[in-house]
C-alpha cells in the first residue's frame, strides 16, 4: 500500500521506507522495561493472598500492567499482618503502631497525632457537649501530665478517624500497640478503655447532624447532634 502512495519510487526504496516507518512506530510505542514487556508507567502492584482473606502479604509483591487481568491468588491490598491466618489481616505496621508517652497520652506513629490514653475517659454526651468537654481538657485531668492546656485537645476529624481505625478488624476496629494484630483488653496495650462504641468526630454533616466513628466496624457515619446516648468523646491533639 505504501508503494501505491509513492508510485514513482522503486520497489527497493519502498521496502526501505516501510522498514524506517516500522522503526519509528516501534520507538514511539517503546520496548518495555526488559522484564515482561510492561511499561513502568502502567504497572499495578499485587500482593500474594495465601489465606484468601483479601489482604495480601506486603513482602510478596508482583507487578502487572494495568491493562492485564488481576492474577489469581493476588490482591491489591498489601496490609496483611499474617498471610497464613485468615483471622489476622489488615492495617498492620512495619514497626510499632503506637507509643505510650507515659504522660496519659499515646502517639500514633503512622500519623503523628497524640491521643488520650484512656478511650473511656468521657461519659456519653451529645455532639456540642463533647466538643466543649475535650476543648477544656488539660494536664492534670483524665490521667494527663503532658503540660497540655485548654484548647490543645479537640475531637478527631472524619479523616483522622478513618486513618486511626482498621476496617480489617472488628469489635474493636483497632490494631494493637505493636501493629501486628488486633487490640485486646488483655494485651499489653498503649490504650485503655477501648470499646466497640460510637465516638464523635469534629465535623458537622448538616445543621442537625454530625459525623461520628464506630469502633465496631471502623467506619464513619452521621447522626443527630442532640443524641445523648451511645456517643462518646475520644480527644486528640497535634504533637508539639
Amino acid at each position: 500500500m505504501v508503494c501505491c502512495i509513492f508510485k514513482s519510487c522503486r520497489y527497493s526504496n519502498c521496502l526501505k521506507f516501510v522498514f524506517i516507518l516500522f522503526l519509528i512506530v516501534l520507538t514511539a510505542v517503546g520496548c518495555g522495561d526488559g522484564g515482561d514487556g510492561e511499561s513502568s508507567d502502567t504497572l499495578i502492584t499485587y500482593y500474594l493472598d495465601s489465606d484468601e482473606d483479601f489482604y495480601g502479604d506486603p513482602n510478596v509483591p508482583i507487578y502487572k500492567d494495568a491493562s492485564k487481568k488481576q492474577p489469581s491468588g493476588y490482591v491489591r491490598d498489601g496490609t496483611d499482618c499474617d498471610d497464613n491466618n485468615e483471622n489476622i489481616h489488615a492495617c498492620c505496621s512495619t514497626g510499632a503502631r503506637f507509643t505510650d508517652m507515659e504522660d496519659g497520652t499515646v502517639r500514633d506513629n503512622d500519623t503523628g497525632l497524640i491521643w488520650l490514653k484512656d478511650a473511656g475517659a468521657f461519659v456519653e454526651m451529645n455532639w456540642m457537649d463533647a466538643g466543649n468537654a475535650v476543648a477544656e481538657l488539660s494536664s492534670g485531668e483524665k490521667g494527663l501530665s503532658d503540660d497540655s492546656v485548654d484548647g490543645d485537645w479537640r475531637l478527631p476529624t472524619k479523616e483522622e478517624w478513618l486513618a486511626f481505625m482498621c476496617q480489617g478488624f472488628a469489635d474493636p476496629a483497632l490494631v494493637n500497640t505493636n501493629g501486628d494484630g488486633q487490640w485486646s483488653e488483655e494485651g499489653a496495650e498503649a490504650f485503655t478503655g477501648v470499646i466497640s462504641h460510637y465516638y464523635w468526630a469534629s465535623e458537622a454533616f448538616s445543621a442537625e447532624k454530625a459525623w461520628h466513628a464506630f469502633m465496631g466496624d471502623g467506619k464513619v457515619y452521621y447522626g443527630y447532634k442532640q443524641y445523648s446516648k451511645y456517643f462518646n468523646a475520644w480527644p486528640v491533639r497535634s504533637a508539639r
